[in-house]
């Protein structure tokens, strides 16, 4: 399948954060970010305020992998393996490309604006396509179904917020992605056991 290409606003969220990653937040200037997204000024501000406006985009950035990702997992992977694998894909990307520092001031930032909370939003692929996994699971009795998959999502949006959280803490300190690996298996044997 073809993939789609980015939107305009994906490109510049997408050199955004690539640009924070290499040089920091401070050292990053909107023109670099209009440079590397070829976009110009009139779009930047067309789709955001300011440098700061881009905070709140993280998860957008984190979508943008989801949908690469939607048309090519394999549909008949169990439940379970394609949680570890998205877990995998996403984490991957975050230690890869994304500031330690700066996930815990967007962290920050998401318990004190009056913006939209992006992270707990349910309308974002993330929350859709996990939750579609979980019922599949449910369905074919892979997890128990003790709870619902709403009920599981919350608790696997919860680990994986948590997970960031520490790393945030740790400064990036910690391998986000070997530490995922090595618990995230611990808390689906949870749903398969029943919650």
């Amino acid at each position: 399948m073809a993939r789609k290409p980015l939107s305009t606003k994906a490109k510049i969220i997408k050199a955004a954060w690539s640009l924070f990653y290499k040089k920091g937040y401070d050292g990053t200037t909107i023109a670099d970010i209009i440079s590397a997204s070829k976009t110009s000024k009139g779009t930047f501000y067309h789709y955001f305020h300011g440098k700061d406006a881009l905070l709140n985009t993280i998860s957008d950035l984190f979508d943008q992998r989801y949908e690469e990702l939607y048309p090519v997992v394999d549909p008949t992977l169990s439940s379970r393996d394609k949680l570890l694998l998205l877990n995998h894909e996403v984490f991957y990307l975050i230690e890869t490309s994304v500031d330690a520092t700066l996930l815990g001031y967007m962290y920050a930032a998401q318990l004190t604006t009056k913006e939209r909370r992006a992270l707990s939003d349910k309308r974002r692929l993330y929350f859709r396509w996990c939750t579609e996994i979980i019922q599949e699971g449910i369905n074919s009795g892979e997890f128990k179904n003790t709870s619902t998959a709403n009920e599981l999502m919350d608790i696997y949006a919860m680990y994986e917020r948590a997970l960031l959280y520490d790393w945030a803490l740790s400064e990036g300190t910690i391998h986000l992605v070997e530490y995922s690996d090595k618990l995230l298996p611990h808390l689906l044997d949870v749903f398969v056991a029943g919650v």
